[in-house]
C-alpha cells in the first residue's frame, strides 16, 4: 500500500525532533546544574562510545531502510530481509559490545562507570529496527513511541538530576529511553512478518560494508572533533562549549533533513520501477525545501546568537555566541548534501559516489581539525567542520553534472526568493536586538519576529512551494491525487506530492 509522503514528512519530523527534545528542552537546565566541565566530560565519553555504535551498526540503517523499501509489499520477502538485517546487527554489536567493555576497564578507568552506562548506547543497536519501520514508511509507529519515552526521559532529568554529582543519572536517562523506546517497536513486528527459512545474515554483506565507509568517513568530521578537542585541550571545558553549541544547530537540522528519510525507500522503489522523471520531481522539491528551512534559520543564529548564548545556556558559556554563527552554516552544506547523498545516490545505488564525497570530507576535516585545534580549540573544529561539510557537497554536486541525469541549475535558481527574504529577516533582527534588555521575553519576540517576517516576505514574492503548502494544509486541493509529474525538469515543482493511499 503506497503511504502518504506528506502524511510520512510529518510523522518523521516529529520523530526527529523528539529525538532531540530532551536536550533541547533540558540543555539549559542541563547547563546550569551540570557545568560546562561535566557537560564537556559527557560530550567526551560519548564521542569515545559513538565509535563502537559505528562498527556495531555497520552500514545496515541504510541499507535496510532501502532492502526493505524494494520489497514492501512482499510479505515473504521483507521477512526474509528482516532477520538477515537483524541477525547481521545481532552479531556485530555483541562482539562491538565486549570490546568495548574492554575499552573501558583498559583506557577510561578514570571515567569508569559514565563509560560502561554508554554501553547501553551498543545494546541499543542490537533491538533497534527503525530502519525497518521506515523501510515499510510507518513513520506515525516511530513517532509515537518516540514522544512517550523523550517525555519521560525529560520528566526524570528535571527530577533526579540536581548537581554534578548527578552526570550518571543523566546518561542513564539518556542512553535507556533510547533503549526502551526501541524495544517497545517489537510490539508491531507480528503484523509484518511471516516465518522463513533460509537466513542468511551475509548474504549481500558487500553492500552493508559498501555503505559503512561513508559512515566511517562521516563519523571523522562529525565526532572526531569532539574527541580530537579532548586530547588537545586541558580539561573539557572546550568539549563544554562545542557540544553546546553543535547540539542547538543539529537540533534545527532535523526540521532541515526531516524529508530526507521519508524520500529514501520512495525514491528507492520509484527507481526501481525505471520512472526517472518523478525521482527528479521529488529531488527537486527535497533541495527547495532544504532552502526553505536552512536559510532563515541559518541568519537567525548569525542575527541573534548573542542574545540567546546568556539566556539559553547562562553563564560560562559566552563562548558559545561566537560558535553557534559558525556552525548555522553546516544547515546548508548538510541539508543540500543529504539530498544528494541519502535521497540520490544510495536509491539508486551509487554508494562508491556516497563513499567519495564523504571520504573528501574527511580528510578535509582531519587535516583542520589537526592545524586547528590545537590553536583555537572549539573554535577550530567547528571552522573545519564547515569546510568540510563544504567539501562533501561540493564534491556531489561535480559527479552529478559530470553524470548530466539532471541539471543542476534549478537546484540554486529557485533558491533566490528565501535568500532575499532570508537577508531582510536577519537584517531586521540584528538590529531590533539592540534595542532590546537580555531578557527572556526578547528572545521570544526576536524569534516569533523572525519567523513572521520570513513567511510574510515569502507570501509577498509568491513562493510556489510556500503556498503550495499552505493551501495542502487547509485542504484545497483534492486529496488522494497521484503525483503529477512535470515534462522535464522544472525550477519551480510545485505539485501535490501526496501520494494516493491504495492498494
Amino acid at each position: 500500500m503506497a503511504k502518504s509522503i506528506k502524511k510520512n514528512f510529518i510523522y518523521n519530523l516529529i520523530y526527529q525532533v523528539m529525538m532531540l527534545v530532551s536536550p533541547l528542552v533540558v540543555t539549559p537546565y542541563v547547563s546550569r546544574v551540570l557545568g560546562v566541565d561535566t557537560v564537556g566530560l559527557y560530550s567526551y565519553a560519548d564521542s569515545m562510545a559513538a565509535y563502537f555504535v559505528l562498527v556495531a551498526v555497520l552500514g545496515t540503517s541504510t541499507y535496510g531502510q532501502r532492502a526493505i523499501g524494494y520489497v514492501q509489499d512482499d510479505k515473504e520477502g521483507r521477512s526474509r530481509a528482516f532477520w538477515d538485517i537483524f541477525l547481521l546487527r545481532l552479531l556485530t554489536s555483541s562482539v562491538t559490545l565486549g570490546a568495548y567493555v574492554g575499552y573501558a576497564f583498559l583506557f577510561a578507568r578514570e571515567n569508569l562507570v559514565i563509560t560502561l552506562i554508554f554501553s547501553l548506547n551498543v545494546i541499543n543497536v542490537m533491538f533497534d529496527i527503525t530502519w525497518f519501520m521506515q523501510g515499510m514508511e510507518e513513520f506515525g509507529k516511530t513517532a509515537l513511541r518516540s514522544i512517550l519515552f523523550r517525555f519521560a526521559c525529560i520528566a526524570a532529568i528535571f527530577l533526579f538530576v540536581k548537581d554534578a554529582g548527578d552526570l550518571p543519572l543523566y546518561t542513564v536517562f539518556m542512553t535507556a529511553s533510547t533503549v526502551l523506546g526501541n524495544l517497545s517497536l517489537w510490539l508491531y513486528l507480528p503484523k509484518y512478518l511471516v516465518r522463513v527459512k533460509g537466513v542468511h545474515p551475509f548474504h549481500d554483506f558487500k553492500s552493508v560494508i559498501m555503505l559503512f565507509i561513508p559512515t566511517i568517513a562521516t563519523q571523522i568530521y562529525t565526532v572526531l572533533d569532539k574527541s580530537m578537542i579532548g586530547w588537545f585541550s586541558d580539561g573539557y571545558q572546550e568539549n563544554g562549549y562545542y557540544e553546546q553549541a553543535e547540539k542547538i544547530v543539529k537540533i534545527a537540522l532535523t526540521a532541515v533533513t526531516a524529508l530526507g528519510i521519508v524520500m529514501i525507500p520512495r525514491i528507492s522503489s520509484t527507481y526501481k520501477a525505471g520512472d526517472m522523471e518523478r525521482v527528479k520531481y521529488y529531488l527537486y522539491n527535497s533541495y527547495r525545501y532544504v532552502w526553505m528551512m536552512a536559510i532563515p534559520i541559518m541568519f537567525g543564529f548569525i542575527s541573534i546568537a548573542s542574545v540567546f548564548t546568556p539566556i539559553y545556556y547562562g553563564p560560562g558559556y559566552e563562548k558559545c555566541a561566537t560558535l553557534l554563527p559558525i556552525f548555522s552554516v553546516l544547515l546548508i552544506m548538510i541539508g543540500l548534501s543529504n539530498v544528494n547523498g541519502m535521497q540520490y545516490f544510495v536509491p539508486i545505488g551509487k554508494e562508491k559516489i556516497l563513499t567519495l564525497t564523504v571520504t573528501v570530507g574527511a580528510v578535509v576535516n582531519f587535516a583542520l581539525n589537526l592545524a586547528l585545534i590545537p590553536f583555537f580549540a572549539s573554535l577550530g573544529a567547528s571552522i573545519a567542520s564547515v569546510i568540510a561539510e563544504f567539501a562533501v557537497t561540493l564534491t556531489g554536486f561535480i559527479y552529478i553534472r559530470k553524470t548530466k541525469q539532471f541539471p543542476l541549475r534549478p537546484i540554486f535558481t529557485c533558491s533566490w526568493r528565501y535568500w532575499i527574504a532570508g537577508l531582510a529577516m536577519g537584517g531586521t533582527l540584528f538590529g531590533l536586538k539592540y534595542c532590546m534588555p537580555i531578557a527572556l521575553w526578547s528572545l521570544i519576540v526576536l524569534i516569533g519576529a523572525g519567523i513572521a517576517i520570513y513567511f510574510v516576505l515569502l507570501l509577498a514574492l509568491r513562493d510556489p512551494f510556500l503556498i503550495d503548502l499552505i493551501k495542502k494544509g487547509v485542504g484545497l486541493l483534492r486529496r488522494n491525487k497521484p503525483d503529477p509529474v512535470p515534462a522535464e525538469a522544472q525550477e519551480e515543482p510545485q505539485q501535490d506530492e501526496n501520494e494516493t493511499d491504495k492498494k
